[in-house]
């Protein structure tokens, strides 16, 4: 029961209310239980002592009466109706239809069971007279009972022989029960008078119902419940986000103790919730802050992009006339023969060429950073692309004694792609391998599947190598390995990020595999078919 109430979606007070209720009614039953019993108890014994000295008043006077000459002595047969209040009934004499109901019914309650002291009854007449009290005590055969009823000569003279009765035909089996002593007497209970004790008992019962259940219902409704409700009510409002509610319990006990701890923690959950509202207000400050930053970065962003393009047109334009210009003095010089100014023109050319590509890559990279490089697909086969490399690197290569050896696998098809973005990308690769292999070694360029949709473009070379913590920083703009004044290798650290932003264009992938003292492969991952148009690119804004 106990485990039902509590799975029930019931309030605490209907359980509390329902619980006590049930435990005092069985309180009540319980006490009045006792004395309903002890009454009904007595009741029986007021008919039942009156009764018992009635039947040891006809045994008495069957002693006194009886005489030696009679085999059995018995009173005269009468009907059960008029027959005296305490009367002997001997089985040998009587006829079971002389019998009372309830004096058959005794005598076989006392064959089939011999252990039985009494038999008695209380009965309401049907004609609404007064109750009657029927009882009845069985007579067994003793020792004694032969000084008065054994045989006489001349009963057996006459007889022959002097026998026992037989038992009565309702007590087969009970050869020492010989007759019974019934008592049929008007009762000595008043029924009124008892039916009027059940009712005061049941309205004391009552009443004590009333009074516990009223006193219950103060009690858990003062102490217990109302507390329980204050509690609920503030919980209830501080779910709806008010915390500036508090519980005022002043019980003196552990209800007002944990008022006072929810209170506490509801002090400390608004001071808390204060603290937060101060932190996102300043969060709310620094995000206004950064995307005013970001904005201004964005704008910076773009006037560099813009600056660099402009610049770097602007400044293309006179240095191809220098270098153009430098070209005729080479050209004379080289007629005249004269040695130092022909070194110097070769000085000017060289430094020119430089300056011209580094231009170029700052042009790329303002024009990639700013979106306005688009992708045009057109089919590329990869041998013809590969051939033009090795020829146009070819006085590379043989300035720093390097071979270059390139292949193609047998199934790797035309591609559909942008081939000068591609080729741009291979010659950066191949040009830094060249200038980093040491001489008499070669430099290898390869392509082949990967996968059924992708091909792989690689280029090995036999150079230093690459340590494992360099290999990302590599493709960042401006950065070297060695970037000290004193380094060996010339660049401006710009054509491995323009490579990669190149890459990211063609919608494919860059890398590379190293080992110090063991060369490098850089690898580039592509899809045999690109879409035309303008591609979107993430990219890494620096500002210089």
């Amino acid at each position: 029961m106990f485990k039902r109430l509590r799975t029930l979606r019931v309030s605490l007070a209907a359980k509390c209310q329902m619980l006590f209720g049930a435990a005092t009614a069985l309180i009540i039953a319980a006490a009045l239980l006792v004395p309903w019993q002890r009454m009904e108890q007595l009741t029986d014994q007021i008919n039942t002592s009156t009764a018992k000295a009635l039947c040891d008043d006809a045994i008495a006077r069957h002693i006194e009466q009886a005489s030696p000459r009679d085999p059995l002595w018995f009173l005269p047969s009468t009907s059960p109706t008029t027959r005296p209040s305490a009367h002997l009934i001997l089985l040998a004499t009587q006829n079971e239809s002389k019998l009372a109901v309830f004096e058959r019914r005794a005598l076989k309650q006392f064959a089939d069971h011999p252990e039985t002291d009494f038999y008695s009854r209380l009965v309401t007449p049907e004609d609404g007279s007064s109750p009657r009290f029927y009882y009845v005590r069985p007579i067994r055969a003793e020792a004694n009972c032969l000084q008065c009823h054994r045989p006489l000569p001349s009963t057996i003279a006459a007889a022959g022989s002097w026998q026992v009765p037989a038992a009565h035909p309702t007590t087969q089996g009970a050869a020492d029960l010989i007759g019974a002593v019934a008592v049929n007497m008007q009762s000595h209970v008043d029924t009124n008078q008892l039916l009027l004790n059940r009712i005061i008992l049941l309205a004391a019962g009552l009443l004590a119902g009333t009074l516990a259940t009223g006193v219950f219902y103060l009690i858990t409704t003062r102490l217990i419940l109302q507390p329980v409700r204050v509690l609920q009510e503030t919980a209830e409002k501080v779910s709806q986000g008010d915390l500036n509610i508090r519980s005022h319990i002043s019980t003196g006990d552990e209800f007002e103790t944990l008022a006072k701890t929810f209170n506490v923690m509801l002090g400390n959950l608004q001071g808390n919730e204060d603290q937060l509202r101060q932190i996102n207000k300043s969060l709310d400050l620094k995000l206004n802050q950064l995307a005013e930053s970001n904005v201004a970065l964005y704008e910076s962003n773009r006037l560099k992009s813009e600056f660099l393009a402009n610049v770097s047109h602007e400044l293309r334009t006179p240095l191809n006339s220098i270098l153009g210009f430098a070209e005729l003095l080479k050209d004379i010089n080289d007629q005249a023969a004269e040695t130092r100014s022909s070194r110097y023109v070769q000085n000017i050319l060289s430094s020119g060429r430089n300056l011209l590509e580094l231009i170029n890559d700052l042009l790329d990279l303002a024009k990639i950073e700013a979106g306005r490089m688009e992708i045009r697909s057109e089919p590329l086969s990869l041998s013809d692309l590969f051939e033009g490399l090795v020829g146009l690197l070819k006085p590379l290569a043989e300035k720093q004694h390097v071979t270059i050896e390139h292949s193609v696998a047998a199934d790797v098809p035309i591609l559909l792609t942008d081939g000068p973005k591609l080729q741009q990308v291979l010659y950066n690769f191949l040009s830094n391998a060249i200038k980093f292999s040491p001489p008499q070694q070669r430099v290898v360029l390869r392509a082949q599947m990967d996968g059924p949709e992708k091909v792989r473009l690689s280029v090995t070379d036999a150079g230093p190598g690459i340590d494992p913590e360099h290999q990302q920083l590599i493709f960042e703009k401006f950065r070297q390995i060695d970037g000290s004044v004193t380094r060996q290798h010339g660049g401006t650290g710009l054509g491995l990020a323009i490579s990669k932003e190149l890459v990211g264009l063609l919608q494919g992938s860059i890398g590379v595999i190293s080992e110090p003292g063991y060369g490098a492969t850089f690898w580039v991952n592509l899809p045999l078919n690109i879409a035309s148009g303008p591609q979107e690119v993430r990219m890494n804004l620096m500002l210089t």
